[in-house]
């Protein structure tokens, strides 16, 4: 896991590289800086993975995948809109996501990101739902505390480090997550920051 993460923070950091560096006399746009701290953010989140996943610790580590999935969604939301200024200087102002609109007039909700991504990315959709039911408390919760024990009609309950072992299928999806959605995002970052050279 070290070494995914490794190349994660590598590409982020040669795409921040190679756009500071061939901005010369180039404007900084608002936009930019979203992309920016866009990266930023994902370089922390996935930094904190090795750990958590190596700990099992899927309550942690679900919600915290959903929140670099939630990056690419908002990323894509950029793709969408009339100008991506505009929508640019709406997030920096702290407004939600879903009070902006796309070229179509179309509220930009998660659900309406995720259905578009998704004709680019299938799997969007259903990593997207999996991850919702580990961050608002549901039965993902209750099942992970509460598991079918060995004899019939028993249940095996255990919490913190008594809670039942993670599948390695799991875990291997996971992790297959966070590549994923770091490839994804740097791909879109990258088209972003090649638009604006071309402008």
């Amino acid at each position: 896991m070290e070494d995914i993460v490794a190349g994660i923070r590598e590409r982020y950091l040669e795409i921040f590289s190679n756009h500071m560096s061939s901005m010369d006399e180039t404007p900084m746009y608002i936009c930019d800086l979203v992309m920016l701290g866009l990266m930023d953010r994902n370089i922390g989140i996935v930094e904190s993975m090795p750990k958590l996943i190596e700990d099992e610790n899927i309550h942690a580590f679900a919600p915290l995948l959903r929140v670099q999935l939630d990056g690419l969604l908002r990323l894509h939301a950029f793709r969408l809109v009339e100008n991506a200024e505009d929508l640019a200087h709406h997030i920096i102002k702290g407004n939600e996501l879903r009070g902006f609109k796309d070229r179509k007039g179309k509220k930009l909700t998660d659900r309406y990101l995720v259905n578009s991504l998704k004709l680019e990315l299938p799997w969007v959709e259903s990593m997207y739902d999996k991850l919702c039911g580990w961050v608002h408390l549901s039965d993902t919760h209750v099942f992970t505390a509460a598991t079918e024990g060995k004899s019939e009609g028993s249940i095996y309950i255990g919490i913190g480090r008594y809670r039942q072992r993670i599948p390695p299928a799991l875990i291997k999806e996971a992790i297959e997550s966070i590549k994923a959605i770091h490839h994804n995002t740097a791909l879109l970052i990258e088209s972003y920051f090649k638009t604006i050279k071309s402008i």
